[in-house]
């Protein structure tokens, strides 16, 4: 049976840096028998200098939304489903679960960790591909697409400092490399309240997990691959300062 995918006129389309702009979405009602069926999908942008592209949406019992995005081959992309309660006062949300397949073909992207509303990993080729996002009970929540921002150290200047504004509730992550046995240290300094998550992109190994709220994560690195260090805003507008030493 067809899957009805109904696109909210209350979505809007969020990007870093965009000022608190948002370009409202069109109603759309469309039919998806495939995840390569993408007739009517919202395409998620980001603006121009930007890595993200934020929403907020919200599904029915046993609802699928899908979304597109466009992404070029190698690219690590990151998506979170942040779920809040439909209403005030009400019983606390089920947890959204994310899923990435190829537009072209369908197909599903693997990642590490198990379907959640968390979905990490590289993007296999050049095109667009589509997130869908569901869930067992009613929930509001903000969807997060990002291409996160690569660091890189040296040996002259083994830190990397950066400053910044979270444009939603939603963890605002970066990528380094590391080697295994290398030392690694981040930490967040905010002027608003934020932590870290801290976790290896290829085995999703957990070194700061997210609900330790950690300030602070030094030690060393278990395996050689590329390791994500997300700053978790408490509130949209979080101002941070992320300071990372690989040695």
């Amino acid at each position: 049976m067809p899957i009805l995918i109904r696109l909210a006129v209350a979505a809007a389309v969020l990007c870093a840096a965009c000022g608190g702009r948002a370009r409202p979405a069109e109603r759309v009602v469309a039919t998806a028998e495939s995840p390569s069926d993408t007739a009517g999908l919202l395409r998620i942008r980001f603006a121009r200098g930007t890595t993200s592209g934020i929403l907020n949406d919200s599904l029915l019992a046993g609802e699928i939304r899908g979304y597109l995005i466009g992404a070029e081959r190698g690219q690590v992309m990151m998506v979170h489903a942040i779920t809040w309660p439909v209403r005030q006062g009400g019983a606390p949300p089920a947890t959204a679960r994310v899923r990435v397949y190829s537009a072209a073909g369908g197909g599903e992207l693997t990642t590490p960790s198990e379907p959640g509303p968390l979905w990490s990993g590289r993007v296999t080729a050049t095109g667009d591909f589509v997130v869908r996002v569901e869930a067992t009970r009613p929930v509001a929540y903000t969807l997060a697409v990002q291409i996160p921002r690569r660091l890189s150290v040296d040996v002259a200047d083994p830190t990397a400092s950066i400053t910044g504004t979270a444009p939603s509730r939603a963890p605002v992550d970066y990528i380094i490399e590391g080697r295994s046995g290398q030392t690694l240290a981040a930490s967040v300094r905010e002027a608003d309240p934020a932590s870290l998550h801290l976790y290896g992109l290829d085995d999703a190994g957990q070194l700061a997990p997210l609900a330790e709220r950690r300030k602070l994560w030094a030690g060393t690195l278990p395996a050689t691959q590329d390791y994500v260090i997300s700053v978790v805003p408490v509130d949209e507008g979080a101002r941070y300062e992320l300071t990372v030493a690989l040695r």
